[in-house]
């Protein structure tokens, strides 16, 4: 589970894909938490909404 604080890197989706994300060091605005629809997300900073957490790995 995420953590407020915690440093993250997208990776196996579109949005990781993309020159201005790739390897991009996100930090988590918030704790992983349940959306409405059932998915875990998380907010980061910088980033417009909320980003599924299954798509985002420990930065190392």
């Amino acid at each position: 589970m995420l953590k407020k604080g915690d440093k993250v890197v997208m990776h196996t989706c579109l949005e990781a894909e993309l020159e201005k994300y790739k390897d991009k060091v996100w930090t988590c605005e918030t704790d992983e938490f349940t959306a409405k629809s059932g998915t875990q997300v998380v907010f980061l900073e910088g980033f417009s909404g909320y980003f599924m957490a299954g798509y985002l790995r420990l930065s190392q």
